[in-house]
């Protein structure tokens, strides 16, 4: 009886291989060797090559000040948006703009989720004050490193965005994606809704 639970789990085991290996294979030759993608794929947005990894030492937390999972930016497709000390005008439209991109992609949407990074846990408190009656879906979060870790690789990785610029990190926890405070919503969801149909993961 051991031995036939044993067999069954090794068979269990393959198949999953089996069924894994060839779309993390595709992810990973689509995203991350650039010389495989075909002549004629182009991104709306500014693709990331190579992708980065979100820093190991991430810690975040949610307006009420409680300690988030280090996984939250991990499992689904996110559209980061970094907010300023409060959300002007500007930063309001940008949210609509990613919670109507988000709504267009019908029961796809579920692979995807809206963050507004905080600068700090004041403004975290403040947004969620501010932006919880429009937008409940929308996850408010801060860095509880004052270094400042996930803020500081954006602007590293694009000195020229603007305060405006959104980001697109992958399932797996990789900045995929840039675009500016111009990109509009017509190219955003053409980019997004491919990546959604050529991945499995998230």
């Amino acid at each position: 009886m051991t031995d036939a639970r044993l067999r069954g789990r090794q068979q269990f085991l393959l198949l999953a291989v089996l069924f894994f290996a060839p779309l993390v294979a595709a992810i990973t030759l689509y995203f991350f060797t650039p010389e495989w993608q075909p002549e004629g794929r182009t991104n709306y947005g500014t693709l990331i090559q190579p992708a980065r990894p979100l820093p190991e030492h991430l810690t975040l937390q949610d307006a009420a000040g409680e300690a988030v999972p280090s996984d939250v930016l991990r499992g689904k497709w996110s559209f980061v948006y970094v907010g300023g000390a409060d959300c002007d005008t500007a930063c309001a439209d940008k949210l609509y703009q990613i919670r109507q991109i988000r709504t267009l992609l019908n029961e796809k949407r579920l692979r995807v989720q809206r963050v507004y990074l905080a600068p700090d846990h004041a403004a975290a408190v403040a947004a969620q004050a501010q932006l919880a009656p429009t937008h409940p879906d929308l996850h408010i979060f801060s860095e509880t490193d004052s270094s400042r870790v996930l803020v500081r690789q954006f602007a590293d990785g694009a000195p020229q965005a603007d305060a405006q610029a959104l980001y697109l990190l992958d399932p797996l926890g990789n900045w995929l994606m840039l675009y500016p405070a111009a990109a509009e919503s017509t190219g955003i969801l053409k980019d997004i809704k491919r990546l959604l149909r050529v991945s499995q993961i998230g």
